[in-house]
């Protein structure tokens, strides 16, 4: 895929096409986290396939790359399959705050760079911080023998849907929270008894660049594999690889 230039969200023809986060941090000028403070037109139709050119005031929270003002102005030039707002929406298409990808438009501020601009979710934001940490942005998966270790330590190990505890966020971003407990609820038990839905915590992680993995609060949950440690007496999650990316074949059971 050629590396993104400015103004390359104009004409996309599919939503949310993909990028390397590794290209977009080299391209960039500036990346910040922020909010949209105020945006001008405001979409009224935020069915469209596509969406005008917006120019929004940002506040900007935190810098990752490059130096900004507390606020600034940036433009989204038309054609985009997303459209900027300066509140919270339940809309796939809307980006209120997140990660601002820019290029420096001179006494115009700054424009969004690459397809997709605002980055809001926290899989992204976990890219953004590894690139810039000078690692790969996708996380390792779960090692052999890591594998072998959660298995032998674990006492339940169960392939289960996961919901957040609503009151144990540790992660926010406009399409989801993040909890550090939940409930699971089984769907194919692995290893040990878990007739019922368990509610669980999780274990000690690494400290590193964009974190590792947490529960996400919402409805309809997140399918993974879960290796529970029961000794303490409160059941533990004792994955360091994120359970959604580990497959039930390479569980060394049985």
């Amino acid at each position: 895929m050629p590396t993104p230039q400015p103004s390359t969200t104009q004409g996309v023809s599919a939503p949310n096409p993909s990028e390397p986060i590794s290209e977009l941090v080299s391209g960039a000028d500036v990346i910040a986290f922020g909010t949209v403070e105020s945006v001008d037109p405001v979409v009224e139709d935020a069915d469209a396939d596509e969406f005008p050119a917006q120019t929004a005031v940002v506040r900007v929270d935190d810098l990752l790359k490059g130096d900004a003002a507390a606020t600034i102005t940036v433009s989204k030039p038309a054609g985009t399959t997303y459209y900027l707002t300066d509140q919270s929406t339940f809309s796939y298409d809307s980006r209120h705050e997140g990660i601002f990808v820019l290029k420096d438009a001179g006494d115009a501020g700054y424009e969004l760079f690459g397809n997709l601009g605002v980055h809001d979710d926290w899989g992204n934001w976990q890219k953004f911080e590894r690139v810039l940490a000078g690692l790969p942005e996708h996380a390792p998966g779960a090692t052999k023998a890591e594998l072998a270790a959660w298995t032998a330590q674990a006492d339940i190990i169960v392939f289960a849907s996961a919901r957040g505890a609503d009151d144990d966020i540790v992660v926010h971003t406009p399409p989801a929270d993040y909890a550090a407990s939940a409930t699971l609820k089984p769907i194919e038990v692995l290893k040990g008894d878990m007739p019922e839905p368990l509610d669980v915590v999780q274990g000690p992680q690494p400290d590193v660049a964009g974190g590792t993995w947490a529960f996400p609060v919402k409805d309809e949950g997140q399918t993974g594999v879960f290796f529970i440690d029961t000794s303490s007496g409160t059941p533990t999650v004792i994955n360091t690889v994120n359970p959604s990316s580990i497959s039930t074949n390479k569980v060394p059971v049985g």
